[in-house]
């Protein structure tokens, strides 16, 4: 046994290398696969550790580095039974080796999965995102989203591991465990949404009605948005009940997914915030 394997073993909460028996799942939980088998999800920073605890995400475990210290507030809400570990601030660079090194950080398990069925009991609008991979733009939809009284989002084509990549979590600040976030394929929103006899709006250039003219419509409706590039696709186009559009500059040729929600959203708000 060497001198640090023996260091470690005489102190368990001390993660002092990737000998220790801790750091394997550090390390798996960065890959899709890693949280896949393990059942479980890493959260970065204390804001999105506290936010993910509000929201009642059970959090196994706590890891300080470096100069980092936890707050007392975070200790006293950490979720029962849950252990506190320092990593030597050496051993951290090596954990994470590519990615984002992270002084603070949680692994928890992963949130239930919620199904479309759960749209039944939501009253508010529903931000409906189709095929975005970037998490800046996501987590970014995600805050407004809950700003602005929004009742969930539903991600469509995506991975539901993917809900829980750090990336996304720190984008949205770890307001997306606060909202229900649901997973489905196109067509399968596209049969609850006939059958259910729901209104989807889809945000269109071209449309002849804009903003102003939803604001006031007093019903719950399902809200869609694509990429900046691509739009929505045409399924969701041809299912679309109401077609919106932003008045913009004809100098500008399309505005960024984020920035198309986060007006749109707006325009809705009385509806929502009054729910």
């Amino acid at each position: 046994m060497t001198l640090m394997d023996e260091q470690s073993a005489n102190n368990p909460f001390l993660v002092d290398s990737l000998n220790h028996p801790l750091a394997g799942p550090i390390r798996k939980l960065l890959h899709r696969d890693g949280r896949r088998e393990l059942g479980q999800i890493l959260i970065d920073d204390e804001e999105n550790i506290l936010q993910a605890i509000e929201a009642g995400v059970e959090i196994d475990s706590l890891y300080f580095a470096g100069e980092e210290t936890v707050s007392e507030t975070l200790r006293q809400k950490l979720t029962a039974g849950a252990t506190i570990h320092e990593v030597a601030k050496r051993t951290t660079k090596k954990l994470f080796e590519n990615d984002k090194i992270s002084r603070i950080f949680a692994i928890a398990q992963t949130p239930k999965p919620i199904g479309l069925e759960a749209l039944k009991s939501i009253q508010k609008d529903v931000v409906v995102l189709e095929d975005l991979s970037i998490s800046g733009n996501i987590g970014n939809i995600t805050r407004t989203s809950l700003a602005l009284g929004i009742g969930g989002i539903l991600l469509l084509n995506m991975d539901p591991i993917d809900l829980y990549d750090r990336r996304l979590i720190r984008a949205s600040r770890g307001y997306l465990f606060s909202l229900p976030m649901i997973t489905a394929s196109t067509s399968d929103f596209l049969d609850y949404c006939k059958k259910n006899n729901e209104t989807l709006l889809v945000m269109d250039m071209n449309a002849d009605k804009t903003i102003d003219d939803i604001a006031s419509i007093s019903n719950r409706m399902f809200i869609a948005f694509g990429s900046e590039k691509e739009g929505c696709s045409p399924e969701i186009e041809s299912a679309a009940t109401m077609k919106a559009r932003i008045s913009i500059s004809e100098q500008v040729e399309s505005l960024n997914v984020s920035a198309s929600a986060g007006i749109t959203l707006y325009s809705r708000s009385k509806f929502n915030q009054a729910k």
